[in-house]
């Protein structure tokens, strides 16, 4: 398998995300730059970051702990891909992939069932968060497309070099 850059961020559950991302706030230094309400397809959702500018957020704190999952980022898209293919030959089952806006990702249970996603970063910047289900067995050309579309859909541009 190809290797993976490491964790780069975690998902955690959270009784009142309001609450805790005040904690990682005041405590921690770090910045809330996204969230969901409560009545959102993920339920109350806060994305926090000590440094915005690098990473897209470092922490993700979830009402519903069934979201809660550690993410690893690869280096690129055929990486990502490559992932993909390798643990849908090892047999777990791809729960969900998404193109986030910032990210394309995919997530699986490991066997204790703590959920794992692989991402890859685009460079696309977007509050989160964004759920648009891609498949990641597309050519990545498509895939490229669709970073792109996501970008102009959000106001953005994102040149294909940079993709």
């Amino acid at each position: 398998m190809s290797n993976f850059i490491g964790v780069r961020h975690v998902g955690l559950a959270a009784k009142n995300p309001a609450a805790l991302a005040a904690f990682y706030r005041d405590v921690l230094g770090m910045t809330v730059v996204g969230e969901s309400p409560a009545d959102s397809p993920v339920g109350a959702t806060l994305f926090v970051s000590r440094h915005p500018d690098e990473e897209d957020h470092d922490i993700v704190l979830f009402d519903n702990p069934a979201l809660a999952h550690t993410a690893l980022k690869v280096a690129s898209l055929g990486e990502l891909r490559e992932w993909h293919r390798q643990i849908k030959e090892r047999g777990l089952p791809v729960k969900f992939a998404f193109n986030h806006g910032a990210s394309l990702a995919f997530y699986f249970d490991d066997p204790e069932g703590h959920m794992i996603e692989i991402y890859w970063a685009t460079p696309v910047r977007v509050r989160q968060p964004v759920l648009q289900p891609i498949d990641l067995d597309a050519p990545e050309e498509e895939l490229r497309r669709e970073v792109e579309r996501g970008a102009e859909s959000f106001g953005l541009s994102a040149a294909p070099t940079s993709i």
